[in-house]
């Protein structure tokens, strides 16, 4: 059983305060956002395990035609927004080699999260974790300060560089949107079991509360990750510029990966431009 309260009776039409999960049986038809964040759902022993559960089974749930009517509008926006403008829309689909962690270490009761769209209940990719692999990218090749033909993709001034007051803030000449699933999201339960926990915890001066020790106990965390499922964003600027940033956006995402644990082999995506 899990209790809702308040506004979301209204919202999930739900009678009694209550929503009904019989074991072994996924939620259908209910926003994994909302579910993950808002609701608790827990019927097994190991509790968390089974809300977790529940929400990646939300989350594979959401039926494939409303996907491909969701980026059928995209698409037509971003070109219409492109063609405005005098620029070009271009389409990009990367794909998780293994396993994505995004917002993995968000503020929630959880301790651990999955960045998701609040209105389409889907993992995404935001547009501002793309651009930032980019960025990091170009720095890793052109080191900083950026050369001005690179600076000009994501506006300035970049974070940690010195500014005047006669200096004009720009921004950047690609826009990036979000990126979400093409298809009903794969996404599982996974663990991390941290072995020496009270090492890890740290006092008000921010030192371990005690040394690294044998006798401490592993303790399982369970979280979400997203696995084998494509994901298709959209570039819009100007065409020599959105190609710059499209083989950054593929060197980054293939060399240092993109969301969190990418040291465990998450993260690390193909890129593929289309047209």
């Amino acid at each position: 059983m899990a209790s809702a309260h308040g506004v979301l009776t209204a919202v999930l039409s739900v009678r009694d305060g209550r929503i009904r999960a019989s074991v072994g049986r996924t939620i259908s038809r209910i926003n994994a956002d909302l579910l993950l964040k808002r609701l608790w759902i827990g019927e097994s022993d190991d509790a968390t395990v089974d809300h977790l559960r529940q929400v990646a089974s939300a989350c594979g749930a959401v039926p494939a035609a409303l996907l491909d009517g969701l980026h059928e509008r995209r698409g037509t926006a971003a070109r219409r927004l492109a063609a405005r403008r005098g620029l070009v829309a271009t389409p990009v689909r990367i794909t998780p080699r293994w396993r994505m962690v995004v917002g993995h270490g968000e503020d929630t009761a959880h301790e651990t999260s999955l960045t998701m769209s609040p209105t389409w209940g889907v993992p995404i990719i935001p547009g501002s974790a793309l651009k930032g692999v980019a960025a990091s990218q170009a720095r890793a090749a052109h080191g900083d300060p950026l050369p001005d033909r690179i600076a000009r993709l994501f506006g300035t001034p970049r974070p940690g560089e010195s500014t005047v007051d006669d200096v004009v803030a720009t921004r950047g000449a690609v826009t990036v949107l979000d990126a979400l699933p093409v298809g009903p999201p794969d996404v599982v339960v996974d663990v991390l079991t941290p072995h020496v926990k009270p090492y890890y915890d740290k006092d008000a001066a921010k030192q371990p509360k005690e040394p690294p020790a044998e006798y401490h106990s592993p303790v399982p965390v369970r979280f979400l990750a997203v696995a084998a499922t494509a994901f298709q964003c959209w570039l819009v600027g100007p065409k020599g510029d959105v190609g710059c940033f499209a083989a950054l956006l593929q060197g980054g995402a293939d060399d240092l990966g993109i969301g969190g644990k990418t040291a465990a082999g998450y993260g690390y995506c193909a890129v593929e431009v289309q047209q």
